[in-house]
């Protein structure tokens, strides 16, 4: 009942009286003398808190005290809206982080860093908005090919990622899904939920986004862990490949979530738009 109400409530508001949807900010550091602001977007199946380790660290490094940090949920996870009657397509995602960086009143560059469904989802709106993007950071971000996404049923990305609101009854399913999540970004109770399906149906397992990241025109330090299920890295050695002027691919010895290696190598990313002053 709550669920219908609330979906009729914010069809109102947002769809009838057309207010804008915007994310929710969980953290703005509002460092007033930064000279760039980096928001920060999680994966699918998680929150904002994704980023809080990454934020404490950092806040506590000098050499990043020109930075402005800023933590976003996306739309059907955490606080922000997740209403059935959404598509939680590009469209409406671009759309929310657009109204979302208006409303922040950001006024110097600003640097997407996304991890795995973030780290897509911050490409495409780089890609529609280039005048608003200076870098990007993607983590983990899990790109596959046109001809894979036609395979898809039959690949183990599918059974072991896509596959996961059919399983998520099963009571070992749930025990172990429990367990991940102390350990890691993913939280177990979004498998079941409208944002996770379609948010994988149109983002994650998008055919699209392979040739996005061919073709993007904006400077992004894509990192990648050596061990990660989800994520192809032909798939990215390719994009690398193809895209020499605007992607630079970093390797570590790390699986699909944020490891100390990849805050080392974030880290490196940001202090390095300070050294060389061409963001």
């Amino acid at each position: 009942m709550k669920a219908k109400l609330y979906d009729i409530v914010t069809y109102f508001w947002y769809k009838i009286l057309k207010r804008p949807i915007r994310l929710k900010c969980t953290f703005d550091s509002r460092n007033k003398n930064a000279r760039f602001t980096v928001i920060f977007l999680h994966g699918i199946a998680a929150t904002s808190s994704t980023w809080r380790p990454t934020i404490n660290l950092f806040l506590k490094d000098t050499g990043l005290k020109n930075f402005r940090f800023v933590t976003v949920d996306l739309l059907g996870f955490g606080k922000s809206p997740r209403a059935n009657w959404l598509k939680y397509d590009y469209e409406e995602y671009n759309r929310a982080l657009f109204k979302t960086i208006k409303h922040l009143h950001i006024k110097n560059p600003i640097v997407l860093v996304g991890h795995s469904m973030g780290s897509l989802i911050a490409a495409n709106f780089a890609a529609e908005h280039p005048e608003k993007i200076s870098r990007l950071i993607l983590v983990s971000p899990p790109v596959l090919k046109p001809s894979e996404a036609a395979k898809l049923p039959d690949k183990f990305y599918q059974k072991s990622y896509g596959t996961l609101p059919k399983i998520a009854e099963d009571p070992i399913i749930k025990t172990l899904a429990n367990f991940v999540q102390k350990v890691s970004s993913f939280r177990a109770e979004y498998l079941k939920t409208i944002a996770f399906e379609r948010s994988m149906k149109n983002i994650v397992l998008n055919h699209k986004n392979y040739q996005l990241f061919k073709k993007l025109t904006i400077p992004t330090t894509i990192i990648h862990g050596r061990f990660d299920p989800l994520v192809l890295q032909a798939n990215l050695n390719d994009i690398a490949k193809a895209n020499p002027d605007f992607i630079k691919l970093e390797q570590v010895t790390a699986q699909h979530d944020i490891s100390p290696s990849k805050r080392d190598k974030i880290k490196v990313a940001l202090k390095g738009f300070l050294e060389h002053e061409t963001i």
